[in-house]
């Protein structure tokens, strides 16, 4: 009798050690594989702010043969942009979503852009895309032009503009330019990266037809997202 209880305790002891080692296992296994799938885990994408220039009342320029308003181009140039970006799992925040201006009643420019500025400074993105077209008091300018104001904005400015002349300017218009430095209210976010792109000369009627046909403006949303994701992964 004392031989079978002792060998039935030594069972059981046996039994609780081996689940103990089974669940010591277990909890070491899934203490790596978190440690595993952390270690892989892809790292957040930054937020980019996009800003449609103008809207409402304040159209901006008009295409000199279709009379199209640049606000209208703009929003939808930005729109395309923002989905892109999303699309690459970047966070997109918009300055404005529809053709009205950022602010509500009499339209009044100086409260317009503060609206856009306080939708940056909420948003904390790592850059900042202003849309615009352009326009030269003769038909003969042409081409996508990158403009900046501060020391922080000025490597995504010319590594973009390098980036669209080479995909868009040089194949269609056989030159790029440099990026231009000035005093841009929009474009001057402190120590965040800022720029302005402006897409095309609605002045000039072969960037107009380019401009207003969706496929052209999918294709330079396309190099602008690319362009900005490479200088920030750069810069990450």
């Amino acid at each position: 009798m004392f031989k079978v209880v002792k060998l039935r305790t030594l069972l059981i002891a046996a039994g609780v050690l081996l689940a103990v080692a089974v669940i010591a296992v277990g909890v070491t296994l899934g203490v790596r594989a978190k440690e595993a799938r952390a270690a892989f885990s892809p790292l957040p994408k930054p937020t980019v702010v996009i800003d449609a220039g103008h809207g409402g009342a304040d159209p901006g320029v008009t295409g000199v043969k279709t009379g199209v308003k640049e606000s209208d181009l703009n929003l939808k140039t930005a729109l395309v942009l923002g989905d892109i970006f999303a699309s690459a799992g970047y966070k997109a925040v918009q300055t404005r979503y529809g053709e009205a201006s950022t602010v509500e009643g009499a339209f009044d420019k100086t409260a317009d852009m503060a609206a856009r500025r306080e939708t940056i400074r909420r948003a904390e993105p790592e850059a900042v895309i202003s849309i615009h077209m352009n326009k030269y008091e003769g038909p003969s300018r042409r081409g996508v032009q990158v403009f900046y104001t501060t020391d922080a904005s000025e490597s995504l400015a010319i590594a973009l503009q390098k980036h669209l002349d080479q995909t868009m300017n040089v194949p269609t218009l056989g030159r790029g330019f440099d990026p231009i430095r000035g005093d841009y209210y929009i474009a001057d976010n402190g120590d965040v990266p800022s720029v302005i792109i402006e897409c095309a000369f609605l002045s000039n009627p072969i960037d107009e037809a380019l401009i207003i046909d969706p496929d052209y403006r999918l294709r330079l949303a396309t190099e602008i997202q690319v362009a900005t994701a490479r200088y920030l992964n750069g810069s990450a």
